[in-house]
């Protein structure tokens, strides 16, 4: 896959909501790359729940890498971060940040990015739920209070050869009852995205108070096959 940069802008805006990095330079990470090292954290919270569950996000990571090759998750992204919008203490949600490699559609392009929005949210969001909280240690352990999915992708617009590449980004945060209640199939897809805090951005922008629209299921995920994509036989994709 080819890595890329994010957007200057955008990567500040996006480092305003977490208290730690990992979301400067958006480059492909192999399966152990992608995880956040526990000296990058800034509590002793963090670093116990990033050094308790290595095996699981090394896990995650390398199912990912292979099993939705497309999908990068990017360096040192994978980890357990506490959102800024949380307020004090010092809450923490299993993170990833991911870009999303897609070719050019017209008619992705014409859709408001409110609508790509919602449309990758659809595709990805459960699916990448569903792995993340596939460890019951993990989605039982008090000290891990949510989920949240960063997904990227490059916006589909005319751009002159030497403009840099400026990305479309939805953010995603799920706390952790509203998560096991939709994976449980106690609240649909829309009640979810209701219940989740969600921040758009339009390349540089920030986009405020947007509703998610067009959120019926998705199994992109499932049933897409990369042409000429050669699964290693000792991996096994659910």
């Amino acid at each position: 896959m080819k890595s890329r940069l994010l957007a200057g802008a955008a990567a500040v805006a996006l480092a305003l909501l977490f208290t730690l990095g990992g979301v400067g330079r958006a480059a492909a990470a192999p399966p152990d790359s992608a995880l956040l090292p526990l000296d990058q954290y800034t509590s002793e919270k963090g670093r116990e729940l990033g050094r308790k569950y290595a095996e699981e996000l090394r896990a995650l990571a390398s199912g990912i890498y292979h099993c939705i090759p497309w999908l990068e998750v990017q360096e040192h992204s994978l980890g357990f971060y506490r959102p800024k919008h949380l307020g004090g203490g010092d809450s923490r949600y299993l993170s990833m940040r991911a870009f999303i490699e897609q070719d050019a559609s017209p008619d992705f392009a014409r859709l408001t990015v409110a609508n790509q929005a919602a449309a990758m949210y659809a595709r990805y969001v459960a699916a990448l739920l569903k792995r993340m909280a596939r460890s019951q240690a993990l989605t039982a352990d008090p000290g891990v209070e949510g989920f949240t999915i960063i997904l990227e992708w490059l916006k589909q617009s005319a751009r002159a050869a030497s403009d840099r590449p400026i990305h479309e980004t939805v953010a995603v945060f799920i706390d952790k009852a509203s998560a096991l209640d939709f994976l449980a199939g106690r609240i649909t897809p829309r009640a979810l995205a209701d219940r989740a805090q969600i921040r758009l951005w339009d390349g540089e922008t920030s986009l405020e108070n947007l509703r998610l629209t067009r959120l019926a299921e998705d199994d992109f995920v499932s049933t897409y096959k990369m042409k000429d994509y050669q699964l290693d036989p000792r991996v096994t994709c659910p």
